[in-house]
């Protein structure tokens, strides 16, 4: 099985406004992400294009940023692989303020604090989806019926075989049996786009039977299916009557730094993050009481 690594775009574009020289304002550098994540985003080299092209009417110093980072880990254009919908890492991020309660414990105390998380979060999961009736997760449910309300305006012809044309705001070719169409937003996502389900339609086959089975609910209940058994204290390793002394661990000797010790991580910077704008002078980075520019009187 072959494992492909995918760069997480919230760093890309942070590292982007930090590489790219110039003054832009806040609105222009919220369009060049913008123009950016739409980029990742785009399902064929067509529309990437398209979309680093209006990066660079901005700044070819952007957009040769941009050529250079390896777009094949992170467009979907060009990704070998399959994202299912994650583009960024703040799973991980999420992880780790989920678990904040436990940052500052012992190693064994946080250890416990984690695995009874855990073992609450699956068991709840698991409850939960007993109540869902439909065939996949309901965030799922919601991203195939939001496809499936494009269909109306599309027409299918059939190509020859299993290929079909299919025409609407552009004209894509559909293999059922290989689950490929030509917009690429099936292979990418693991759901069947727009025009798969009007060809699926027209064959009175069920769109479900398309879906990737990572989105089904069966799926989703084998996932939480185990629990996390709780452990019971145990006694200390040496029992009363050993022939081996116990041995205490004592930590290593260190020299506590000045000042309050930090408790939080080092946050990455915000990519929105609007800078003062001096209403006297219109420039950046000072407002008007700071401001020392020296203005000529009309």
């Amino acid at each position: 099985m072959t494992i492909y690594h995918g760069f997480c775009l919230r760093y890309l574009s942070e590292e982007l406004l930090r590489d790219v020289n110039g003054q832009f304002s806040h609105e222009v550098k919220r369009l060049m992400v913008e123009d950016f994540y739409s980029a990742a985003h785009a399902p064929t080299p067509e529309g990437f294009q398209r979309c680093v092209e209006s990066i660079k009417n901005i700044s070819v110093e952007a957009y040769n940023w941009i050529m250079q980072s390896e777009p094949v880990h992170w467009a979907n254009a060009f990704f070998q692989g399959a994202r299912y919908f994650h583009m960024t890492s703040n799973f991980g991020e999420l992880f780790y303020s989920w678990v904040s309660d436990a940052h500052e414990l012992p190693i064994t105390q946080m250890v416990d604090a984690i695995s009874s998380k855990v073992m609450e979060l699956i068991y709840s999961r698991r409850t939960e989806s007993i109540e869902w009736l439909r065939r996949l997760t309901p965030s799922m449910e919601e991203k195939l019926e939001k496809e499936n309300l494009k269909v109306r305006t599309l027409q299918v012809l059939i190509s020859g075989g299993n290929r079909f044309e299919v025409r609407g705001d552009t004209i894509e070719a559909v293999d059922v049996d290989s689950c490929d169409c030509t917009c690429k937003v099936w292979q990418l996502t693991g759901l069947p786009c727009c025009h798969a389900i009007a060809v699926i339609g027209c064959l009175g086959r069920d769109p479900y039977d398309y879906c990737s089975r990572y989105f089904t609910t069966d799926s989703y209940r084998i996932t939480y299916s185990e629990s996390v058994h709780p452990i019971s204290n145990i006694d200390a390793p040496w029992q009363k009557g050993s022939s081996k002394l116990a041995v205490t661990v004592t930590p290593p000797p260190t020299r506590r730094p000045p000042g309050r010790p930090t408790t939080k991580r080092v946050s990455s910077h915000d990519v929105g993050r609007r800078q003062l704008q001096c209403s006297r002078c219109k420039g950046t980075g000072h407002n008007k009481s700071t401001c020392k520019e020296f203005l000529l009187e009309c």
